[in-house]
């Protein structure tokens, strides 16, 4: 770890998941000075435990579809053009697991501008009656990315510092974490204990478990059902994992129960092909965060009391355009993305460099601030 430093830095970044280290990694490129910070080190939450598939969302037409289709155009060529030693480029067969999915798997085909072909028979022939009667669609083109390996290589030459940031202060124009001081402050701590008072953003804690295993079935592709199965890699490892359906909170005081968490992956992953000969090597474990409207969050923070002070009359509905609301200094929040992390954290990354080092607007759809005239009514 490198010496605490007094001078200050251009950007001191809170949080070394996946957004943290790819933020750092694109603003370190623009030329500006970053300070990454962790008190667990480089994706050690839930960015670590993720599958990382960059695969993209199947979603009806509306704006989560059309940036989650850009951002996943943006990440595949982000990991293969810059980290092509931690990217496992692979078909990806997505397969609806309910008939509602079916729907949305059905309207995406027909919209989609991604290649796409008919299911290959060696790959037909593994699968259960349940997924070959299942909607599906099979990308020629997806890919998988060693998500602690990739963070790690992200951050190479930028300054960490492994410790709790507990207490920010801003002071003279410079924000000051521990010992370490820097004009703009990235928070991206996830679905943790936030800084700030910022109650009002809406964030839900998503509990990840992915377990790495040998079997003898070989996977040619990627496969997303009930879970997300990678393919065989070159060390014979295949690994699975959800967000969604695997229901803990870290902050429950309770442990997890690691052994049902295997069980219910490898129950879910049967449901999609015959899985034998099964040896589970690892498991990771992570919070991850997702909005509660889904989409990804890029933005300043709004100081609430400050801007309640202001304008009382939020309290009570009236409308205040949220270019008036009063904000933290050069506080910016990425967070949000769900199980989605390694898709969106470069197009997230690439808006946040636009903003610090270009000077460009943030698209106010993602801003934090969506959620606060909502929560603003609720303190009447």
């Amino acid at each position: 770890m490198p010496t605490l430093k007094t001078s200050p830095y251009d950007v001191i970044i809170i949080g070394a998941g996946i957004n943290g280290c790819c933020g750092a990694y694109t603003l370190h490129r623009a030329g500006l000075r970053v300070a990454l910070i962790d008190q667990n080190g480089i994706a050690s939450g839930g960015s670590g435990a993720a599958g990382a598939f960059i695969s993209p969302k199947i979603s009806k037409a509306g704006e989560l579809k059309e940036i989650m289709s850009e951002a996943h155009t943006e990440a595949l060529d982000f990991y293969t053009t810059n980290f092509p030693n931690f990217t496992l480029v692979k078909p990806l067969l997505h397969i609806a697991n309910s008939p509602k999915e079916g729907e949305k798997v059905e309207s995406f085909i027909r919209d989609t501008h991604l290649k796409h072909s008919n299911i290959p028979h060696k790959i037909q022939t593994l699968l259960s009656d349940e997924a070959q009667n299942a909607a599906s669609i099979y990308f020629d083109t997806g890919a998988i990315v060693d998500a602690q390996g990739v963070c790690r290589a992200m951050v190479d030459g930028i300054d960490f510092y492994c410790f709790k940031a507990e207490h920010i202060t801003h002071e003279n124009g410079l924000w000051q974490v521990g010992n370490l001081h820097a004009k703009h402050l990235v928070l991206s701590i996830g679905a943790y204990p936030k800084l700030l008072p910022v109650d009002y953003v809406g964030l839900r804690g998503i509990w990840g478990h992915r377990i790495d295993i040998e079997t003898s079935t070989h996977i040619p592709c990627i496969l997303h059902q009930h879970v997300s199965i990678s393919p065989t890699n070159k060390e014979g490892i295949v690994a699975i994992g959800a967000t969604h359906d695997v229901h803990y909170s870290p902050f429950s005081g309770e442990p997890y129960d690691l052994v049902q968490g295997r069980e219910i992956l490898l129950e879910k992953a049967s449901k999609t092909l015959m899985l034998n000969n099964i040896i589970v090597l690892a498991d990771y474990t992570g919070l991850r965060s997702g909005s509660n409207d889904y989409l990804p969050m890029l933005g300043n923070l709004v100081n609430a009391d400050a801007t309640l002070a202001k304008y009382p009359h939020i309290r009570h509905g009236q409308a205040v355009n949220p270019t008036d609301y009063l904000y933290y200094p050069n506080v910016t929040m990425i967070n949000g993305s769900g199980g989605y992390g390694f898709v969106l954290a470069p197009y997230l990354a690439k808006r946040l460099k636009e903003f610090i080092a270009d000077g460009f607007e943030m698209d106010p759809i993602l801003s934090p601030s969506r959620f606060f005239p909502r929560w603003a009514k609720r303190q009447s």
